[in-house]
């Protein structure tokens, strides 16, 4: 009688976690996210849904961990491509077309590329950082997530490559569970947002220099017009990526920024308005945007921006 509850209580708990790696631990929603690649094919998660394991990387072009990492990035298609779903996800944030294509030159890259322009495959994964390796089971459940290319990493493709089952993660890891950041655009005044990164200024310093000399002279403009312009309600959203609060405060103190700064540690303000190239400045009133720049250093930018910050001071 014992024997026969113990069979049946194991067969049981056989049952139900044969159903649960079957049916995956992804929601529909992210199953279904579209990936538009530039073959101009489209797919998502779904698409190898029982078939194919998938392992996605999040990368940028002046991202220096990322480039380091290409050629084991191209070493796994060559070696798993036939087994395992590659995706390439450029982040689209100061990156272009001919960046790109010049890193998939350079390393061979063979995988499937997109790049995340809408920021939609960001706000989706949880992306919070490059490099970031996403690996899914063929049941689509998650088993790997991190920043490095490390033996965990490879040894678990490997496993998965020969239809091996891999110890799952907890799929609230790609949920955001920080608080959106709440703003008040509604109120007759115009309100400029400004865009930025704590890290813009250095980090692109080499890769970027043209972007890095960008961030710094438009924060110093920004400065100049919030103490030009108290009328304007101004507030500054950096991005979250590799930044705490001890980089925003060290960053405030840098540009001795008189006016209220926040992380957008969400990303939802990021999303939004669509903000893919840093730095950028965006006028609103009354929820509506009125004008949008990320080339405040061109004359003819900076004074549309000066007309439309003194209606708001008459």
């Amino acid at each position: 009688m014992i024997n026969a509850l113990y069979k049946s209580c194991f067969f049981t708990l056989t049952l139900l976690f044969s159903w649960s790696a079957l049916t995956g631990n992804l929601p529909n929603k992210l199953l279904n996210e579209p990936i538009l690649l530039l073959s101009g094919e489209q797919t998502s998660l779904a698409n190898s849904l029982d078939k194919k394991p998938v392992y996605l990387k999040f990368w940028a072009t002046w991202c220096q961990p990322c480039l380091k990492e290409m050629p084991h990035f191209q070493h796994v298609q060559e070696e798993y491509g036939e087994a395992v779903d590659v995706i390439s996800i450029n982040i689209g944030i100061n990156d272009d077309i001919n960046s790109i294509n010049k890193v998939i030159e350079k390393f061979g890259l063979t995988m499937p590329t997109t790049i995340d322009k809408s920021g939609d495959l960001a706000k989706a994964f949880n992306f919070i950082g490059t490099p970031y390796h996403l690996l899914f089971d063929k049941q689509m459940n998650l088993v790997h997530l991190g920043h490095e290319a490390t033996e965990s990493l490879d040894n678990k493709i490997s496993l998965l490559s020969q239809q091996r089952t891999v110890e799952l993660l907890d799929s609230n890891k790609l949920i955001d569970h920080e608080t959106r950041l709440t703003l008040s655009l509604n109120d007759g005044r115009i309100h400029a947002l400004f865009f930025s990164a704590t890290w813009c200024d250095w980090y692109l310093k080499d890769s970027r220099p043209a972007v890095s000399q960008r961030c710094i002279n438009a924060q110093k403009i920004v400065s100049a017009l919030a103490k030009k312009f108290p009328n304007v309600s101004w507030q500054g959203l950096v991005s979250r990526l590799w930044t705490g609060d001890s980089d925003l405060a060290a960053y405030k103190k840098k540009y001795a920024i008189n006016y209220l700064v926040d992380i957008d540690k969400s990303n939802s303000i990021f999303h939004q308005y669509g903000v893919n190239e840093l730095p950028e400045l965006i006028l609103i009133k009354d929820n509506e945007v009125l004008f949008r720049s990320n080339r405040l250093n061109d004359d003819q930018q900076l004074d549309k921006t000066l007309a439309l910050l003194k209606t708001a001071g008459e």
